[in-house]
């Protein structure tokens, strides 16, 4: 089951994405590693379009994405259907936010949106930029309070391939099912 985000007013995550200078890029919530997460991502049109041809669709199950790399090496070095640009966490608290972005940090950017109060706190503000985190506050998400630093991983692993498969496989489900803008912001379809 998954736990649903926060409500937010119309059009903050869209004003999150663009203060960002991710506009466009789609929203996906999805169980990536450990927790579900906010995943601000690109389809590769051209990868997905091989694939579709090939008939392969995403491959999220652990151990069938080892099968199908045994089977086909090439597999697991082909790009990724999907580019993952980061994640957002929508929190109440530092703790909560950076709890749920701290794993993410070989995948992309991670970015705190987070009530004005606890954003501009001085330790938050500390963490962030020690860390590496985003921030943005709530009620002025057209604003970074704190750039996010985007180091990612060097060499890809077949986790990081797991991770692309499950938010492959998110935005394809997002695309046939659109979630509401006030759930999460943008669907797939625009």
């Amino acid at each position: 089951m998954t736990t649903p985000l926060p409500a937010l007013p119309d059009g903050v995550l869209s004003d999150v994405l663009d203060a960002l200078g991710w506009a466009d890029h789609q929203l996906v919530y999805a169980p990536a590693l450990s927790a579900m997460r906010l995943v601000a991502c690109q389809l590769d049109e051209f990868e997905h379009a091989a694939r579709q041809s090939q008939g392969l669709g995403p491959v999220t199950d652990a151990f069938l994405l080892r099968c199908v790399g045994a089977g086909d090496p090439d597999f697991l070095t082909r790009p990724s259907p999907v580019r993952i640009t980061g994640a957002i966490a929508v929190r109440r608290t530092w703790t909560a936010a950076s709890g749920n972005l701290g794993g993410f940090v070989s995948f992309g950017a991670r970015v705190a949106v987070l009530p004005r109060a606890v954003a501009t706190r001085p330790s938050v503000a500390a963490q962030a930029i020690y860390h590496g985190f985003g921030v943005i506050a709530v009620e002025n998400p057209g604003e970074l309070i704190h750039p996010p630093a985007c180091a990612t991983a060097g060499e890809r692993t077949w986790v990081h391939r797991q991770v692309e498969e499950i938010i492959y496989n998110a935005l394809l489900q997002q695309a046939r099912h659109p979630v509401p803008s006030a759930g999460i912001g943008r669907s797939a379809a625009g």
